[in-house]
């Protein structure tokens, strides 16, 4: 994805055209809208109703509320009177008596906590508290059942001191819950019987009051009516607010609509940005459909080739425009570039192995600048350097020297002229010679097999001639020529960033090789496309810098 972004971002046909018509459109927009927006408020505002007036039904809210409240209070005094005070009893039992039944209470208290217990946690220590109380002390029953708990317990524990579980051990267990079980019972006998005695000793409850009769019928019915109007009242003020709550929302819509607008910058930068993200959202769908290289890794991720250099724009250097020299040369030879350099030195670190090299890619200005510079490198560095272009379609190398493209290696094919009339002479620097065989005006549907074989004879006897022979040829040239005239099987492949695709980088690769042909690695173009211009008419031989009536434009 940063690839992508990277590449969308270099777009500038389709930023420029998705932006520009978006940011017209926002604009009209922006401009329209608010004018929209007026003429609906005035038409909200015209259509706005009157708020309803609330205060007579308030005023009968308040009234029936009162009335409720009067109400209510001449029923609270009628149940004043009638409600009678509660007529204390009097205890007439015997001090004697009295104290015999708070001991009974007591006593049937305890009872009922230690049961509970029992009831809740069914353990020997429950049961010897209930029976250990003091309702049950004197009772015959449970002295024996406590001595029978207390024999089992004790064989229990000198059972279970032994270790592990038994059916004896569970016995004993289960008969000591039985023992607890018949003192629960006496236990709950003995409550039977404390609370039979102590229902004897409670004193007889109050009579009844008298009841008093008082008609309160008409305060019922002056409550009932004001309760109707006061739910009337209340419906009625809900829905008056109900509508005053329309009525306010469709005036903060009015209001909302008539302040709808923005100052001119706003609206200008509000544009520019709907436009920016409008242009590269555009941009980046074009690139994730059909995606093109976006640097050097990705190139040999996808092609398994190495990059070799990447060519990128370099600054103009002061002093190479002082020199006549310099100044003279051609605009796209960049001999101090090092890219280029790196380029040749790669080439040259193979020694006699790569005589011949070509070099190809799909954009023919790319190729020749790319071939030229790799000539002037060599040329530079005071090496016998032959440079071909077999190109007659654009004939890009005549145009990057300011040479004339004829006679070229197409006149050499047809016989009319031969390789030293052919072959100009140009200067690198100071006093760097290098040749250039340019690719003449005759375009060719088919090259037969003799002219092939005989151009071949001709490449082999420049290599033993010169150091270096390097042929600018387009893609399709060699891929659509059956009888090649290329001397050797090395080639460097061009690419351009963004505009390169990856399937093609993919497709080249594969058809290169296919043809028996040794790919040395990418050269990938990140720099402005140079844009040739060439002439007709044939100037004179002679050094490319003076040719002075040939232009070149699109300079790096």
């Amino acid at each position: 994805m940063s690839a992508r972004s990277k590449n969308a971002s270099r777009r500038f046909a389709v930023m420029g055209i998705v932006g520009g018509l978006v940011f017209i459109g926002a604009l009209m927009a922006f401009v329209m809208v608010p004018k929209q927006a007026t003429r609906a408020a005035v038409q909200v505002s015209a259509t706005l109703e009157e708020r309803p007036d609330s205060g007579r039904v308030v005023t009968d809210r308040n009234r029936a509320a009162a009335q409720i409240a009067a109400a209510d209070s001449a029923l609270a005094v009628a149940r004043t009177v009638v409600t009678q005070p509660v007529v204390q009893v009097v205890d007439t039992f015997p001090p004697q008596a009295i104290a015999r039944r708070e001991a009974l209470a007591r006593d049937v208290a305890t009872l009922n906590r230690l049961i509970d217990r029992a009831n809740n946690a069914p353990l020997p220590s429950s049961y010897r508290s209930l029976a250990t109380a003091a309702p049950l002390a004197n009772d015959p029953q449970v002295q024996p059942l406590l001595d029978q708990l207390s024999e089992i317990e004790r064989e229990r524990d000198a059972f279970g001191a032994v270790g592990g579980v038994d059916p004896v051990y569970v016995a004993l267990t289960s008969r000591a819950t039985a023992i607890g079980r018949s003192i629960q019972a006496v236990a709950e006998a003995r409550r039977q019987v404390l609370r039979q005695e102590l229902s004897t000793l409670r004193p007889p409850p109050p009579p009844p009051p008298p009841r008093i009769l008082v008609d309160t019928s008409a305060y019922l019915a002056q409550k009932s009516d004001a309760e109707q109007t006061y739910a009337n009242s209340m419906a009625t003020l809900a829905q008056i607010r109900a509508t005053n709550e329309r009525i306010d929302r469709e005036a903060a819509r009015a209001r909302q609509l008539a302040s709808v607008g923005a100052p001119p910058l706003a609206m200008l930068a509000a544009a520019f940005i709907l436009a920016l993200t409008a242009g590269f959202a555009a941009s980046l769908v074009v690139e994730l459909r059909n995606p093109s290289v976006a640097d050097a890794r990705e190139a040999e991720n996808v092609s398994g080739v190495r990059v070799l250099t990447v060519i990128e724009p370099t600054e103009i250097l002061a002093e190479r425009s002082r020199r006549e020299a310099d100044a003279s040369d051609p605009p796209l030879i960049d001999v101090v570039s090092e890219g280029y350099r790196r380029l040749y030195l790669h080439l040259a670190a193979t020694g006699a192995n790569v005589p011949v090299v070509t070099v190809t890619g799909d954009e023919a200005a790319i190729v020749a600048t790319i071939a030229s510079n790799i000539a002037a490198a060599a040329a530079y560095e005071a090496r016998s350097t032959l440079l071909v272009d077999v190109d007659p379609a654009s004939s890009t190398i005549a145009a990057v020297f300011r040479i004339p493209p004829n006679p070229g290696l197409s006149d050499i094919m047809d016989g009319t002229a031969d390789w030293p009339e052919a072959t100009s002479q140009t200067t690198i620097g100071r006093d760097r010679p290098l040749d250039i065989l340019p690719s003449g005006r005759r375009r060719r549907s088919s090259t037969p097999a003799d002219v092939a074989k005989r151009i071949r004879g001709d490449f082999a006897r420049m290599e033993r001639r010169y150091d270096l022979v390097v042929i600018a040829a387009p893609l399709e040239y060699l891929l659509r020529e059956p009888e090649s005239i290329i001397p050797g099987p090395d080639v460097v492949l061009c690419a351009r960033v963004a505009h390169t695709r990856i399937t093609r980088i993919k497709e080249s690769v594969e058809k290169l090789r296919g043809l028996d042909l040794r790919i040395h690695g990418i050269v990938l173009w990140e720099d402005d496309m140079p844009v040739i211009e060439t002439r007709d008419e044939p100037e004179p031989r002679g050094r490319a810098s003076s040719s002075g009536t040939s232009t070149l434009a699109g300079a790096r």
